[in-house]
């Protein structure tokens, strides 16, 4: 059980600890028949972590409002900042061959909901081709979409694998037939290229499928990231900093792309702080000597970075997690992570919410008693809490972007997983 204290300060200079480990493949245990409540709070508390009876958050502020993209992007933090390149590549956002029939094949789920997978959403010079798997209901009008951030450290992980799901495409296919286009995207791993790539990739296909909508079905006004782990880390940033020049594939935003922005932010246990992560873990590490070096890759946010934190050009780190960029204009976020955890502290998740409702951004934060990262208990994801975890998301889905109409289907023999 993890023991909280009170956050240490937001800018510490860790060079960290291994982050991520690679997400087990171990089988998921039975189902257990009952399990603690999560605690929706506000605050760490020092008290020890004990069930409760949750309490609903109410969103003090009014929603903000739905935006296609920033006219100015929101103003950066540090100055001067470091020049932040991936590797120097020309990123082409591709015509959609499956719409004109020579895509891959549909696959078909229960209730009604078809899927592609390994649609090219951008090809750089140089790198493999960057995928996604789409996800799509039988529609009576555009639904809103879901843009799912696989885990991993950054380094791992793809698109059809999650550690809390044992059967992860079925568990999308279930969200999308609760009435969303749901998109789960591949993008380059740390040893591909630098920060800040991932992110950029997850941009270009946020961009891609507004493009697509029309092919696809989606309500290009009603959009929200949705990650874990590391997929947190990047959903997070993605929110944040719509409309930031530096995080363009070409360092500039090109005002004729359709938006990056998104609408909303389900944020699974991801790392918020880079610079203080090591230190919320309860693993500070000693900065090194005036004029020493410390290799990239010696944890997985210094492969993620290039340098390890403590050792960083200034800012870098700082540049890295969402917390930089929170301002009057970023999306409603539910956040959500393990009591236990020992991978990425919870008080991670504690100043990402802190710093939301500073900014009067609706906010929600449940902590899960007893589950470490990956909602993991004994070693391995607990059902029961996965299975609460995302009657929260689709609550949240549902409150922020309303209902939808589904064409009505036959009945369908019931998913098995937790989004039953």
């Amino acid at each position: 059980m993890l023991g909280l204290v009170p956050l240490p300060a937001l800018a510490q200079d860790d060079d960290g600890t291994r982050l991520f480990q690679p997400a087990p493949n171990a089988p998921m245990q039975p189902q257990a028949t009952a399990a603690p409540t999560p605690v929706t709070r506000s605050t760490l508390s020092d008290v020890p972590m004990t069930v409760a009876t949750p309490a609903p958050m109410a969103l003090s502020a009014p929603p903000p409002a739905m935006r296609s993209a920033l006219v100015d992007a929101p103003p950066q933090p540090v100055s001067p900042p470091p020049p932040l390149r991936s590797t120097p590549v020309l990123m082409r956002l591709p015509v959609n061959t499956a719409a004109a029939g020579y895509g891959p094949p549909k696959i078909v789920f229960a209730g009604g909901v078809s899927a592609q997978f390994d649609l090219t959403y951008a090809t750089l010079n140089g790198f493999r081709p960057l995928t996604l798997d789409l996800y799509q209901p039988r529609l009576t009008t555009a639904a809103p979409l879901i843009v799912f951030i696989h885990g991993g450290g950054w380094n791992t992980g793809d698109a059809r694998h999650a550690a809390p799901f044992d059967d992860f495409p079925r568990a999308l296919a279930g969200l999308a037939a609760q009435g969303y286009v749901v998109a789960s995207v591949n993008y380059r791993l740390s040893e591909e290229a630098r920060f800040p790539a991932a992110l950029q990739d997850v941009k270009a296909a946020i961009r891609w499928l507004r493009g697509h909508a029309n092919d696809y079905g989606i309500d290009t006004t009603r959009v929200a990231a949705w990650g874990m782990s590391a997929g947190g880390q990047l959903a997070a940033l993605a929110g944040v900093s719509c409309g930031v020049p530096r995080f363009e594939p070409d360092g500039g935003a090109d005002r004729d792309l359709p938006s990056d922005c998104v609408e909303a932010v389900i944020d699974w246990y991801g790392a918020t702080d880079l610079e203080a992560l090591a230190a919320d873990n309860g693993r500070p590490v000693e900065k090194p000597a005036e004029g020493t070096f410390t290799q990239a890759g010696s944890t997985a946010e210094g492969t993620y970075l290039g340098c390890e934190p403590a050792t960083c050009p200034p800012a870098t780190a700082r540049l890295a997690s969402p917390l930089a960029f929170i301002n009057a204009m970023s999306p409603a976020f539910l956040i959500q992570h393990g009591a236990a955890d020992t991978t990425v502290s919870p008080r991670q998740s504690q100043k990402l919410y802190d710093a939301l409702r500073a900014k009067n951004i609706p906010a929600e934060m449940a902590i899960y008693p007893e589950v470490g990262h990956e909602f993991a208990r004994d070693g391995r994801s607990d059902p029961v809490v996965t299975a609460q975890a995302m009657d929260k998301v689709k609550a949240f889905l549902a409150a922020t972007f309303g209902g939808m109409r589904v064409a009505a289907t036959k009945p369908a023999p019931p998913v098995r997983g937790p989004l039953n």
